[in-house]
C-alpha cells in the first residue's frame, strides 16, 4: 500500500496492518512495533508538546506510588524538576492534528467509543507505578526512551475503571500472579496494552516524552449499545414510560401483568433488530454519523 492511500492508523502501525491490529491484537494482546525516530513526526515533534496546554482536559504531575496532584502549565517545569511524571490528558484538544487524527482512526475502525491523545513527560529513572486503565492504551515513543514492565494477559476483561491507585502493597500482590515481560521502547516504537493489563513505565537516562493513544470504551460497550436501544424503543411504548406502580395491596395483579407485557413486548422489538449483522452495522454507523454531524 502507498503512503498516499495509508489512513492515519495505517502510518502509526507501519508495518502492522489495520486489518491485522483489529482482528489479532485489538484488547487482546500486547503489541510492540519497532520504529524510526522521525516516524511519529506528523503527529508531533518533542518541540510541539508545551504549546497550547492551557486548552487541555487536565495535567497531573505523578510520584512515586502513583501519589499526585493537579496542576496549571506554569507548574510543569518545577513539577518536573524535582522528580514529577508531567500527564496531560486531552491533548487534541491543543493539537489540531490530533484532534483530527483521533476522529479519522474512530471513522477507519469504526470505534463506537472515544479515541483521545495524553502526553507523558517523566524525568529520567521516573514514571508510573504498576496499574491498569479501563482503556486499551497506545503508547508512541517521542523522544528519549522508556522501559515498559507489563502483564501478558489481562488482570480483568474490558474493565469498568482503573485500578486503585490506593493500596500499592495490595497491588504488587496481584501483580506477582502474572508473568510479567520487559520492554524499551525508542522514539518511534509503539506499544499497545489491551485494557486491564498490569503495567509500570520508567523513564531513561534521558527522560521520555510518549503520546498515549488511548482508545475509551467506557459509555460505548456492547452492553452499552444494546441498552440505548433498548432505551429508545421503548421510550415510544406509553406503559413504558408509566412510573413502575405496584400499587396497594387491594390492587390488582393483572393490572401490573398488562403493563409490563407491553414493555416487555417492547424490549423483544428491540433485541429482534439487534438480530442480524447487517442491523447491527447500520446502528453502528449511525451512530458514527450522529458524531461527525456534531463535531
Amino acid at each position: 500500500m502507498s503512503k498516499q492511500n495509508m489512513g492515519f492508523l495505517d502510518r502509526i502501525l507501519e508495518p502492522i496492518t489495520t486489518t491485522n491490529f483489529v482482528e489479532e491484537y485489538f484488547g487482546k494482546r500486547p503489541l510492540y512495533v519497532r520504529g524510526t525516530p522521525s516516524k511519529f513526526d506528523n503527529i508531533m515533534t518533542p518541540d510541539a508538546f508545551i504549546h497550547g496546554l492551557d486548552r487541555v482536559s487536565e495535567i497531573r504531575c505523578v510520584f512515586d506510588e502513583l501519589k499526585q496532584a493537579t496542576i496549571g502549565p506554569v507548574d510543569i517545569k518545577e513539577m518536573f524538576e524535582v522528580g514529577a511524571t508531567i500527564c496531560v490528558t486531552g491533548l487534541e484538544l491543543a493539537h489540531q492534528q490530533l484532534q483530527v487524527a483521533a476522529n479519522r482512526i474512530e471513522e477507519e475502525i469504526g470505534f463506537l467509543g472515544k479515541v483521545d491523545f495524553r502526553a507523558y513527560l517523566s524525568p529520567p529513572g521516573k514514571g508510573f507505578d504498576f496499574h491498569y486503565d479501563a482503556r486499551i492504551a497506545t503508547s508512541l515513543q517521542i523522544d528519549g526512551t522508556k522501559t515498559w514492565w507489563y502483564s501478558t494477559e489481562p488482570e480483568t476483561v474490558f474493565p469498568t475503571k482503573n485500578s486503585s491507585r490506593e493500596n500499592m502493597s495490595a497491588v504488587r500482590k496481584a501483580v506477582s500472579r502474572f508473568k510479567i515481560k520487559k520492554k524499551v521502547l525508542h522514539p518511534g516504537d509503539l506499544l499497545c496494552l489491551p485494557a486491564g493489563v498490569w503495567h509500570r513505565a520508567e523513564a531513561g537516562a534521558g527522560g521520555s516524552l510518549a503520546l498515549n493513544m488511548a482508545f475509551n470504551h467506557s459509555g460505548a460497550t456492547v452492553l452499552d449499545i444494546l441498552l440505548q436501544q433498548v432505551r429508545d424503543r421503548l421510550v415510544d411504548c406509553a406503559n413504558g414510560r408509566q412510573p413502575f406502580l405496584l400499587g396497594d395491596q387491594s390492587s390488582k395483579s393483572e393490572v401490573l401483568s398488562k403493563r409490563w407485557d407491553d414493555c416487555l413486548r417492547g424490549v423483544e422489538d428491540a433485541l429482534h433488530g439487534l438480530s442480524t449483522n447487517a442491523s447491527v452495522v447500520e446502528i453502528g454507523r449511525n451512530i458514527l454519523k450522529k458524531r461527525k454531524d456534531h463535531e
